[in-house]
């Protein structure tokens, strides 16, 4: 056993161990992409297309909605939305019912991006799998939902 590794980590069987430092691996490369994915000029950020994306899922949506769903507080939401209306992603409407309230739709354009955004990933995650088989790509899933589970708890 490595003699620097925590008295925590000693307690933890080999695979397991092998599985968390594996996760800690992806959430520091995927924190490395958003990041990049931020500073590409005339590109959308990470967040841009997860709030973009949400859209496309579930259709227009309030903008407090929206902001909730995407996981963003209502400040952080409504300036992003700000950028995509400027750049022709999103559309906002007053409604009749409440005039502080505005519904926040894809435009023609916004569902064109988002659509090419999630082939590009799509294509991206199935060469990253290739020669997996469903089966291991099933308990890949499942490990990694009971460790959702598990920092959700907390």
């Amino acid at each position: 056993m490595n003699r620097y590794r925590s008295t925590a980590a000693m307690d933890v069987d080999e695979p397991r161990e092998r599985l968390l430092e594996s996760l800690r691996g992806l959430l520091a490369a995927a924190a490395s992409r958003r990041g990049r994915d931020t500073r590409r000029p005339g590109e959308l950020s990470f967040a841009q297309i997860k709030l973009a994306r949400r859209l496309y899922e579930r259709g227009p949506l309030a903008g407090n909605r929206l902001a909730e769903a995407a996981h963003l507080s209502p400040s952080a939401a409504s300036e992003m939305l700000d950028g995509l209306e400027r750049l022709g992603v999103i559309s906002r409407e007053q409604t009749d019912a409440d005039r502080r309230a505005r519904i926040v739709s894809l435009t023609e354009e916004g569902r064109k991006l988002v659509e090419q955004k999630l082939r590009a990933f799509q294509a991206e995650v199935t060469e990253a799998l290739a020669g997996c088989t469903d089966d291991e790509v099933s308990a890949a899933a499942k490990v990694l939902d009971r460790l959702t589970e598990m920092f959700a708890r907390r």
